[in-house]
């Protein structure tokens, strides 16, 4: 079965807040806060009180390349909670997010795809540039 990277921007903290941060900064508040979370299904705490779906139409990333897949093993310091599938988007991963797209995009032929794609870029690189760029790997 393939595993994908299904995009989510964070909608608990706001743009003003993380603009100064760092994306590690970001991570590692958002590891306290989940940690103090009593729930038994934190991706379901994630779903309803942090996160909100990007739908990407035409990025499809598969979680199963080996440079994704090094960076989702064990105990990888992207993931947000140990009973967690979601992961923080750092700089680290953006970047093999990136050529995992541009990738994509040269299997195209036609012009418009190629647009879509775009789109769906400048759309997770918003969320990235601003510190809120989550996944969850399913």
């Amino acid at each position: 079965m393939t595993t994908s990277l299904h995009f989510a921007r964070l909608k608990y903290f706001s743009e003003e807040f993380t603009k100064d941060k760092k994306h590690d900064d970001i991570l590692q508040e958002l590891k306290k806060i989940l940690a103090k979370e009593e729930s038994e299904n934190i991706d379901e705490t994630l779903d309803s009180k942090f996160t909100e779906n990007i739908e990407t139409e035409y990025v499809m990333i598969n979680a199963n390349i080996p440079e994704v897949q090094k960076l989702l093993i064990g105990e990888s310091e992207i993931l947000l909670h140990r009973k967690s599938r979601y992961y923080f988007v750092n700089e680290t991963i953006w970047e093999v997010i990136k050529e995992a797209i541009f990738q994509q995009s040269g299997e195209i032929e036609k012009k418009e795809d190629f647009f879509n794609i775009a789109e769906d870029y400048v759309e997770l690189k918003k969320y990235f540039d601003n510190k809120m760029l989550v996944f969850e790997a399913s």
